[in-house]
């Protein structure tokens, strides 16, 4: 009798080693705790889709499509709402009044 016929082979994808014990996840620590850098390449990725669909303008007029605008200036507001956010939460967990993990 082999091994695959009696059925003991030992599984060797990860998730069965993870289920076993095997494998051991090291803890990572996140890159950015701020998360300004973040907010503040979206706001830009906004305004730039902005001019491209301000260039546009006449044709998604024509299409009826001309809401479309309104979308990255949203975008743009919440960035910059969530930026204040952002700045305010850091200035705080530097002073020591929270921790990192709390939100």
């Amino acid at each position: 009798m082999t091994e695959e016929q009696g059925g003991t082979k030992k599984r060797s994808d990860p998730t069965s080693q993870l289920a076993r014990g095997e494998l051991v996840h090291a803890e990572v620590k996140p890159l950015d705790l701020s998360g300004i850098p973040s907010v503040i390449t979206g706001i830009a990725l906004w305004a730039v889709a902005f001019v491209v669909l301000l260039i546009f303008r006449d044709q998604l007029k024509a299409d009826g499509l001309d809401w479309w605008l309104w979308v990255p200036v949203a975008g743009f507001g919440l960035g910059l709402i969530g930026l204040w956010y952002c700045k305010r939460r850091w200035a705080a967990i530097q002073a020591g009044h929270r921790s990192i993990t709390e939100d």
